[in-house]
Parts: C-alpha cells; sequence; structure tokens
C-alpha cells in the first residue's frame, strides 16, 4: 500500500505508527547465509556495492523477525535467502527499490511496506489554482446525465445542496443526457462554470429542478478529507468520514454532528465507504461520540499490546473526550482529544465497502460488536494490523506491522467486517437515483412504511 515514492494516499490505510519501550530489542537473528567480512565503503553509498547491499538486506531481515507481530509468519531466513540475489544483482537505486518492494510485499499484510530513502516525493500535477470547480466526483450514463458520486464538503456543490445519486441532465439549454461520453458532458459542465453562474437542471429520484451554482477553485487536498453531512429527512442525518489519517478528522467530525443535531437528526446514517484507515487515535475519537470505554485492542507475539480507550473527563455535556492507546502497565502510547465533543444517542447504521480498511473497519466492527449500530455494505478488507517506522542504519524507510487489531472483546476483525444486510451501489443504481446502502440503512432505522415508528 505505500511504496517507495512517498507518504501518500497509501499511508492512509495504515495506522498510526507508534514507538513502543522495549520494542525492537531482541535479539538479531543467526546470520542466514555467509558473509564476507565487514569493510568500509568509502566514497560512496554503500548500497552501490554488492557487499553494502547484502547487509541492507541482512539487517532488514534481523528488524522483522525481531519486530513482527507473529513470528511464525513466515521463516524469516528462508523469506531473506529467496530475495537475496535479486537484491544483490541490483546495481542501481531503482532496481534495490524495486527488489525490496517486491520482497516486502511477499508478506501479504498489506500494511508493512518498503519506503526506501527519504526524498521530494513526485509533484502530483496540478491544474491552475484559479480554476473554477463544482466541487463533485461524476460520472456519465447515456441517455441520463452526468451521476454524482460524491459530493466534497464546503464547495460549490455543497452548498447548492447537491448530493450522491444527483443526476445533472442539463447546463442551460445544453442538454446532457444525448453528450454521449463523460469527456463531452464534462467540457460542457467545465466551459459553462468558466463563464459563470451556470443554471443546471438536476434530478433526485423522481424530483426534477433546477440549481444555480457559482464556481470557486477547490482545494482538492483538504476538502478530500473533511467530513460531509447532510440530512437525508427531518430526522435521519447522514454522515460520510473520507479518512482517519489527517489530524483534526474527529474534531470535524464532532462539529458536524453536533450541526447535524441541531438541524433535526435523532437517527444517523454513518458512511465509511472509501476510508482507507488512519490514525487510530481519530478514529477513536468517532467512537466516541457513540460509544464510552474500551473498543479495540492489539496484540503481538501472543501478548497484548495496548487497548484504545475512550472517555469523557467529567459530566458528558461539558467535558473534554480523550482517545488512549494504552499498553498493559497504563503506559500510553498514542492520544487525541477533543473538546465539546458531541454525543450521539440515537440510532446508528454504518455503510462499508470493499474498500472499507484498517481503522475505518475496526471502527464499524467495534459499534456492530458493542450493539450500538448495525452495518450494511460488503464485506470489508480485513487489513488490520498496526504498523511502526523503522530507519534502517543506511537512511531507508519501512514501515513493520508490529502488532494485530481485534475487537475490546478479542473478536478477530482479520477476515473482514461482514454486513448484516450486503449491499452495493453501481453507477447505474445511483443514475436511478438510488443509493442501495444508504437506501438498506435507512430501512433499518425504520424509515420505510413497513416499520413504522421502530428503529431496530
Amino acid at each position: 500500500m505505500v511504496r517507495r515514492f512517498g507518504w501518500r494516499v497509501g499511508l492512509l490505510a495504515a495506522f498510526l505508527a507508534v514507538a513502543w519501550p522495549g520494542w525492537g530489542a531482541a535479539q538479531p537473528p543467526l546470520d542466514p547465509w555467509p558473509m564476507p567480512a565487514e569493510r568500509p565503503l568509502v566514497g560512496e553509498p554503500a548500497w552501490q556495492h554488492r557487499e553494502g547491499r547484502e547487509r541492507l538486506l541482512r539487517e532488514l531481515v534481523a528488524l522483522f523477525q525481531a519486530n513482527y507481530w507473529d513470528p511464525g509468519h513466515v521463516d524469516w531466513a528462508a523469506w531473506g535467502e529467496m530475495h537475496r540475489a535479486a537484491v544483490a544483482a541490483a546495481d542501481d537505486r531503482r532496481a534495490l527499490d524495486a527488489a525490496l518492494s517486491r520482497m516486502v510485499r511477499e508478506l501479504r499484510d498489506d500494511h508493512s511496506s518498503w519506503l526506501g530513502l527519504p526524498g521530494t516525493p513526485d509533484a502530483p500535477e496540478r491544474e491552475p489554482a484559479a480554476t473554477p470547480r463544482l466541487g463533485v466526483q461524476l460520472s456519465y450514463v447515456d441517455g441520463r446525465g452526468l451521476v454524482v458520486e460524491r459530493v466534497y464538503a464546503g464547495t460549490p456543490a455543497a452548498k447548492a445542496d447537491l448530493r450522491r445519486a444527483d443526476v445533472i441532465t442539463a447546463v442551460g439549454d445544453l442538454d446532457l443526457r444525448t453528450a454521449g461520453s463523460l469527456f463531452e458532458a464534462n467540457a460542457a459542465l467545465a466551459a459553462a462554470l468558466v463563464e459563470g453562474p451556470a443554471a443546471l437542471r438536476v434530478e433526485r429520484g423522481r424530483v426534477a429542478f433546477d440549481v444555480e451554482v457559482v464556481a470557486s477553485p477547490v482545494p482538492w487536498l483538504d476538502v478530500a478529507t473533511r467530513p460531509y453531512a447532510v440530512m437525508l429527512d427531518a430526522e435521519v442525518g447522514y454522515l460520510h468520514v473520507p479518512t482517519f489519517n489527517e489530524g483534526g478528522v474527529g474534531a470535524a467530525v464532532h462539529r458536524t454532528l453536533h450541526e447535524l443535531e441541531a438541524a433535526g437528526a435523532r437517527a444517523l446514517v454513518l458512511d465509511l465507504r472509501g476510508n482507507l484507515g488512519g490514525r487510530l487515535v481519530e478514529a477513536g475519537l468517532v467512537v466516541g461520540a457513540f460509544l464510552e470505554g474500551r473498543w479495540a485492542r492489539a496484540t503481538a507475539r501472543g501478548e497484548l499490546a495496548w487497548v484504545a480507550s475512550t472517555a469523557f473527563e467529567g459530566a458528558r455535556a461539558s467535558a473534554g473526550l480523550v482517545s488512549q492507546l494504552v499498553q498493559p502497565g497504563s503506559a500510553v502510547i498514542g492520544e487525541a482529544r477533543v473538546e465539546r465533543p458531541a454525543w450521539f444517542e440515537g440510532p446508528v447504521v454504518v455503510v462499508v465497502g470493499s474498500e472499507t480498511a484498517s481503522a475505518a473497519e475496526i471502527v464499524a466492527g467495534a459499534l456492530l460488536g458493542a450493539g450500538r449500530a448495525r452495518v450494511v455494505g460488503e464485506t470489508t478488507q480485513g487489513n488490520v494490523e498496526a504498523v511502526r517506522a523503522f530507519v534502517l542504519s543506511e537512511g531507508s524507510r519501512v514501515l513493520v506491522a508490529i502488532a494485530q487489531v481485534e475487537g475490546a472483546d478479542g473478536a478477530a476483525f482479520d477476515g473482514g467486517v461482514a454486513p448484516e444486510v450486503t449491499a452495493r451501489a453501481s453507477v447505474l443504481d445511483l443514475a436511478r437515483g438510488v443509493d442501495p446502502p444508504v437506501a438498506e440503512a435507512l430501512r433499518l432505522l425504520g424509515r420505510l412504511p413497513f416499520t413504522p415508528g421502530r428503529w431496530f
């Protein structure tokens, strides 16, 4: 998931890396193969010499053998020997990083990753900052128009109350239903946004309406991580949390929950689709809006490594909320706080997808296991390791899965969190104005006529 070139999107799938006292103190393994006597390698980086590359490989094997959460995951010496020839033969840095990346990927835990030497990541290409945007993710369905798959918080689309499963059928006098492709329809929309206020014809279910939008520059790196919320009806709020990887996500969720409750929300659909995980203490702040106390734990090498918990510091109405990772013996190894926390007491349905991973699926499993929420959607990925970053002697970085996370009661999530009701949304579903997982969530919340007045 994380590769050499960056602390990028892949890191969203990793939990907060924590340095635990005492970890890494194990003795290195016996040499898996004989090595020539070490000699100083002067004038060039050590990796440019065969001896230096083999030394790096030995150090990497020793690191995993001493720190990997499951010491019996592989035969570590055999693992190193299997990749020895490729590493030794890699006479340029790109080939060396490729060989070591393949080696770590072979562990197949979806968290351990070879990062390589630190450097400036390739800068993503960006359009000019002044380019006006609507702030949506769109698909095209011939005969229907531009289908809204996602609305980003704080953007012109959100301010215009566009929503997922809306269909933009026309821009001004131009009918998008016959545009023929996403490229042509998107080009027509972009041209209208550049010219000034754009008049959109929108269908939501069977209802058509007109809306005028004024586009503005959209800071994608910022809006992509913001929680997005809307009222689905007079009593049901909808909250999409796209990641736990940014500091402040928990606080933003609590502010948003306050806003939903002020708008009349008495029940909630919590959407974690597309959420690849992130910082477990931030995820804990979100759990703390619905559940207090222990909600997850991690094991490593057959022992309890730490417990994740949430607690209010005083009366819920006025106190702060703290999310902690605590080792046996009460050593705190991770912590996050939020002031003026929300405490949502209404029924909750969590929506997950096949791409929901790491901290996000642990949140879903914890709320389900505690009886605090129902879960609909698709079985999650089952990528529930916690990682720690290590720096090797020649400067390369590597992420090592040092713990396996499970429910507070020991429930295993490594096979993924299975929803009680299976549902997925295709673009064609959205084009018809239906998001099946959300529809199932509403059914569970008692919003359909055949379950009047019942939540669960």
